[in-house]
């Protein structure tokens, strides 16, 4: 099976490319080409997702698709995120399905429940609701997905991933975190999942007092190979020590307790 990994360069994207490539043939592609390889079977696709002719291109020959391609950060502003959270994933999902690719994995995240609180949290059944532009994004994401794998039978499988940091930092992460190979074996599961339609799991490795119920992946088949309370950073802090600004209070942590950013004035 051959795979088209968006925003292979990036950090999570270069993580999991070393647990993928003993199943699965992958082509890179991103702004630019990965700091690291590419290995035996890779190869290296330059071009931008907001460009159908780019898209076109990156997705001929392949089987499906792994979409980790965003932007994000604490200041990130509506504007700043509508070609790469909005058109980016609109084009690819209306191409991929244009050109038959078989199944579609989408990297979400947590943030699109961010801004509950953690007190009492129980994701279970709970609306979507966005901590910041990021988590707008990423919750936009998954309404497009679940569009065309309804109108046009694409095969979806969105994992909302909760920390994929190399370490656990605080108390907060320790309860959402997940190692790369845990990811990965969740991206390889949404891509081999015999029966897939439309599926929303959690990308979590085995955490602690886990804040995401992910039992819908244990009964796909999910097995957490890493556990947070073994990979805890040097300088990890416990949620008594962590400052105010981390948000220890959020379930989108520093997102949730950060200003946010205003809207652009339109020119009259």
């Amino acid at each position: 099976m051959k795979i088209l990994i968006t925003g292979a360069s990036g950090r999570v994207g270069s993580a999991i490319r070393p647990y993928l490539r003993p199943e699965f043939d992958l082509r890179l592609f991103d702004l630019a080409p990965p700091a690291t390889g590419p290995a035996e079977g890779e190869e290296v696709v330059v071009g931008d997702l907001a460009s159908v002719a780019d898209v076109r291109e990156a997705l001929h020959g392949v089987d499906a698709v792994l979409h980790l391609a965003c932007v994000h950060g604490l200041g990130l502003t509506f504007e700043q995120s509508l070609d790469a959270n909005y058109r980016a994933v609109l084009v690819l999902l209306q191409e991929s399905a244009s050109a038959g690719v078989e199944r579609f994995v989408y990297a979400s995240s947590h943030h699109v429940l961010g801004a509950y609180r953690q007190a009492g949290f129980d994701a279970a059944g709970r609306d979507v609701a966005p901590d910041a532009f990021y988590g707008l994004g990423k919750a936009f994401g998954e309404a497009a997905c679940a569009m065309y794998a309804r109108r046009f039978g694409l095969r979806v499988f969105t994992v909302r991933i909760g920390n994929a940091d190399p370490t656990v930092s605080d108390g907060r992460t320790l309860r959402m975190w997940t190692s790369a190979r845990d990811l990965a074996s969740l991206f390889a599961l949404g891509l081999r999942l015999e029966g897939l339609e439309h599926e929303v799991v959690y990308g979590v490795s085995a955490c602690p007092d886990p804040m995401f119920d992910n039992a819908r992946a244990l009964a796909l088949g999910y097995r957490p190979q890493d556990r947070a309370e073994e990979n805890l950073a040097p300088g990890f802090r416990p949620y008594g020590a962590m400052p105010p600004e981390l948000g220890p209070d959020w379930v989108g942590g520093a997102y949730a307790a950060a200003p946010l950013p205003p809207l652009a004035e339109r020119g009259r």
